[in-house]
């Protein structure tokens, strides 16, 4: 008797090719390259005096650009923000969307929808193509191409044409779905009496293209390659070229340099990943042609082509697999082997996921410069859309590979290596697209780009887990809705972690933050004993300034959906019962043991595990008020440093717990290990919150733990404002700290080479009292879960950042050594743009204010020496105006100059203040000490004069 086959076999054209998204990404790519290329040389051609306006701003902020990664270099565009932002919205207004980044886009795909209509009958002129009425005068060659079409299932048969001078025994399909037209060669026709099946094979391939639908995608794919070629990355190539050679004449000449040669390492970049796309495009409908071909009476042995045996050795073996990639056609060996078995369809490739991960900043940074800066909508919708082209790729090949391992009962991957690929390719292609550096190679801290590879890794791992529960549990045969949902997820998760990176990550990684600076904020936010607690206070300033950029609600969005979603798999009815009960029963071993196990974990033990983790976590929480009560301070002054310090430890004690309780459960579970760490570890989570709660509200009842209150009172919606603030952090951190936690289950199961789940009895379809049992459940977690995220997105809305915030923050980071301009002319451009756009404005202000008050002292000497306060009163107002607006402007743009500047505006403001008191109160000496003042504020007003000339005699006029 035969031994079936363990592995279930299937129609892989089921789960579908997955070239379309390749194409779209390809397209997208291309588009968004295409607008932002241009406009970069458009604007060489047309530098608008706005664009100069706005370079000037920066320059008299203090801003060095051939030092514009270094924050010493750079911070006043930080603290004087909103001098920076006055600055531009008068001298450089934001313009309207650049047509050229709208316009070339669109002549692109103009362009390419002409040469793709025009490639038909290029091909044929090229080719010299016949029809074939020309060849067949009988008509036996048509009869036959006739009856091979309808045994390949085509409603209309194409158009054919006959290559006369191709000799191979091969042929191809061009044109579109709607107008195919076949070649053949003329050795096949040689080949038509002598092998007539391996003349049908090649027939029945060329149609299964046509059948497919994949002749327009072909053809599309390689007239958008060919345009963008021509109209996009010859021209930016001059430009890069053009660029670089007037670089050496520019007062900036490192920075358009490094500027240069990033934009010619994109130019290979974008060449390599296009090419890759295209060439996995036609690979990839090359293999389902051959399955389809053979699935329609194709006799398999026409493939088996004598080729040589393949490379020995592991080096030459990754060799031949890097090679093939670039391939437009697959390997003989590779195809038959496809056909053999078809799981190589499905594999998840380490290159092309680097090259999706490398695709998504190239994508965002692009889409960034067409769209224009700024926040509103376009701070979504750029991540938007590199996380939809990333999803759209890497998600549905994790799909495609997860459907394939379940339904053919293989090993499911774990999505972990294929993460660590994707995000290392989007670590490169931020470093490429100067995301994170523009005037360095690499970013001050490049170890920061860990982070980029481990959100890589969570989008896999969860994908791939997700993919794998929802095919379990999902009981109708179309499972499109099912992977929908999962790429929402993903594309959700990539999006606030796109958000998150370019609005904090990159500050991160490119070394604009200070500890010193951190810690004198902190200090400032949160007064208090800080001499006795110097390590609570270094913690409090790590986590302001590394984690608080994630409490944000749409990353509260993804943690809900990353916990909600695969949760939902568990009310399909299939959580419990057998899979598929015949088949399993002609299994035998190994496989009949997977097919008995319940496709998806108990809930029981999660609940079980998270209420005791909970349970556990409240002890904790108890022991950190023990320790925050031996230092608890007087009434009234334990807020500041010692609340926030009890809401840290609280932070501390629940994340702790739940993330080693989810570690717990997760490895005793065997399977998932990433969503039951989640799952798992958030209920407990909000459980020890939940006792946190409870614990505040009986504050001071219990001596030992009393932190903020005094006396015994049941206080639960006081309390509720000390836990509020926690929500956000908790499920966040919780969140974060999961993935090492499981990334550590995982590496302990490994070493212990287990397998991925635990043997189990088959249990029989539960009733249905125990099914609506579990959906109650389900639903019960959901809604507590998506209760306690809306709390926290609306608590992070209603705090914000306050007033105070920025102030302090800007006195902190006021602290940090301001760095030199880089070369003398720099120096001058600064001074000359901080002349330009406010600077000598408010200096001939003085002036003019200045001889108005000898006017008034002219005036009063001739009428007797009377001061009289209408002639002073005015000018002394104008003084205090000039002090105003002298405080709301950028500092001097040089050390010496700007010490000189802070004083003249001191002396002025305090002349003009005693100036005005003194006649309110007719104090002789307050008027005559003021007007002391204001003449040693001119004093330094001629200072700063001469030290103006020593700039500009320093270096040539750079003509602002």
């Amino acid at each position: 008797m035969t031994t079936p086959d363990p592995r279930r076999r299937f129609d892989e054209r089921a789960i579908g090719a997955g070239t379309t998204p390749r194409f779209v990404l390809l397209v997208i790519l291309l588009l968004v390259s295409s607008g932002s290329m241009m406009i970069s040389v458009s604007l060489s051609r047309r530098l608008s005096e706005t664009d100069a306006n706005s370079f000037g701003c920066m320059l008299a902020a203090g801003v060095d650009p051939n030092r514009i990664d270094d924050m010493a270099s750079s911070i006043g565009m930080v603290l004087h923000a909103d001098a920076l932002e006055a600055c531009q919205a008068r001298y450089a207004p934001e313009p309207p969307l650049d047509l050229v980044g709208i316009l070339w886009p669109v002549l692109v795909l103009v362009a390419s929808a002409l040469v793709f209509r025009a490639l038909p009958a290029w091909k044929m002129w090229r080719g010299r193509h016949v029809p074939l009425e020309d060849v067949d005068r009988t008509g036996d060659i048509r009869g036959t191409l006739h009856e091979v079409a309808a045994q390949a299932g085509l409603a209309r048969t194409p158009r054919f044409v006959v290559a006369p001078t191709e000799l191979s025994a091969g042929a191809a399909v061009y044109g579109s779905n709607r107008r195919p037209t076949v070649c053949l060669h003329a050795g096949l026709l040689a080949r038509r009496s002598g092998e007539p099946e391996g003349f049908r094979a090649v027939l029945l391939h060329e149609f299964a293209h046509v059948r497919n639908g994949d002749v327009t995608l072909t053809y599309a794919t390689v007239a958008l390659w060919r345009v963008f070629l021509a109209l996009v990355l010859l021209p930016y190539l001059v430009w890069c070229v053009a660029a670089l050679a007037t670089s050496f004449r520019s007062p900036i000449r490192h920075a358009e340099q490094m500027t240069v040669w990033r934009a010619l390492i994109l130019c290979v970049f974008l060449t390599v990943l296009v090419y890759l796309a295209r060439a996995d495009v036609l690979r990839m409908r090359e293999v389902y042609a051959d399955l389809a071909a053979v699935s329609g009476g194709a006799d398999p042995r026409s493939w088996a082509i004598m080729v040589p045996p393949g490379p020995e050795g592991r080096l030459r073996r990754g060799w031949a697999r890097l090679t093939e990639v670039w391939r437009t056609h697959p390997r003989w060996d590779l195809r038959r082997g496809a056909l053999e078995d078809p799981a190589m369809l499905f594999g998840v490739q380490a290159l092309p996921m680097l090259l999706t991960g490398i695709a998504a900043p190239v994508i965002t940074n692009q889409a960034g410069t067409v769209l224009g800066g700024g926040g509103g909508w376009r701070e979504y919708v750029v991540p938007l859309l590199g996380a939809a082209a990333v999803t759209g790729v890497a998600g549905i090949a994790l799909w495609r590979a997860v459907a394939h391992a379940v339904l053919t009962k293989r090993r499911v991957l774990s999505g972990v290596r294929a993460g660590l690929w994707l995000g290392a390719g989007m670590a490169v292609g931020a470093v490429v697209t100067q995301q994170v550096s523009t005037t360095r190679w690499l970013p001050p801290h490049a170890e920061v780009l860990a982070a980029v590879v481990a959100a890589g890794v969570l989008f896999a791992w969860w994908t791939a887990e997700s993919s794998q529960l929802w095919l379990r549990a999902w009981p109708w045969r179309v499972r499109g809705p099912a992977m929908l949902l999962v790429m929402a997820v993903g594309c959700l998760l990539l999006t606030a972690w796109m958000v998150w990176w370019d609005t904090f990550g990159i500050n991160l990684v490119g070394g604009w933050f200070d500890m010193d600076a951190a810690r004198r904020e902190t200090e400032l936010t949160f007064p208090g004993p800080v001499a006795e607690h110097q390590g609570m206070v270094l913690a409090l300033s790590v986590w302001f300034e590394v984690f608080t950029g994630f409490i944000h609600p749409l990353v509260l969005a993804a943690v809900c959906a990353l916990c909600v979603v695969p949760l939902l798999a568990w009310t399909t009815g299939r959580g419990h019962r057998e899979e598929q009960a015949s088949e399993a029963s002609e299994d035998s071993g190994e496989n009949a043991a997977e097919e008995s196990r319940p496709t998806l974990p108990p809930l029981r033990p999660v609940l079980l595990a998270a209420m005791l983790g909970g349970l556990a976590s409240w002890g904790g929480i108890a022991v950190a008020k023990a320790y925050m009560h031996t230092w608890q301070p007087p009434s009234g002054q334990r807020g500041g440093l010692y609340s926030v310090s009890l809401s840290a430890w609280m932070l501390v004690v629940l994340v702790t717990f739940s993330a080693t309780t989810g570690a717990l459960l997760a490895n005793r579970l065997g399977r998932y290990p990433l969503y039951s760490t989640l799952l798992t570890a958030e209920i407990t989570a909000l459980t020890g919150l939940l006792g946190a709660h409870l614990l505040m509200s009986v504050d001071g009842c219990i001596e030992p733990l009393s932190t903020l209150a005094s006396h015994c009172n049941w206080v639960p919606s006081p309390a509720w404002t000390v836990t509020r603030p926690l929500l956000a952090p908790v499920l966040i951190t919780t969140a974060l700290a999961v993935t090492i936690a499981a990334a550590v289950v995982l590496a302990f199961r490994r070493l212990r080479a287990r397998d991925q789940g635990r043997s189990m009895a088959t249990r029989q379809p539960e009733s249905r009292r125990r099914l609506y049992i579990r959906r109650t459940a389900v639903a019960a977690i959901c809604a507590v879960v998506m209760s306690a995220t809306v709390a926290a997105a609306a608590e992070t809305d209603r705090e914000g950042t306050s007033g105070d915030g920025l102030e302090n923050r800007n006195r902190a980071y006021s602290q940090v050594p301001r760095a030199a301009a880089s070369t003398p002319v720099i120096q001058r451009a600064q001074l000359e743009y901080w002349l330009k756009f406010g600077g000598g404005d408010l200096l001939n202000r003085f002036g003019d204010a200045h001889h108005a008050l000898g006017d008034a002292f002219t005036k009063g000497a001739d009428a007797g020496g009377i001061v009289e306060e209408s002639a002073f009163e005015p000018v002394c107002r104008k003084f205090g105006r000039i002090a105003k607006d002298a405080g709301k402007y950028f500092p001097i743009p040089d050390a010496r100059a700007d010490a000189q500047w802070q004083k003249h505006n001191a002396l002025m403001q305090k002349g003009a203040k005693s100036c005005s008191h003194s006649f309110d109160h007719g104090d002789e000496r307050e008027f005559n000490k003021s007007m002391d003042d204001i003449d040693e504020a001119a004093a330094f007003s001629e200072k700063m004069g001469r030290r103006f000339d020593e700039i500009r005699a320093a270096a040539p006029d750079p003509s602002p």
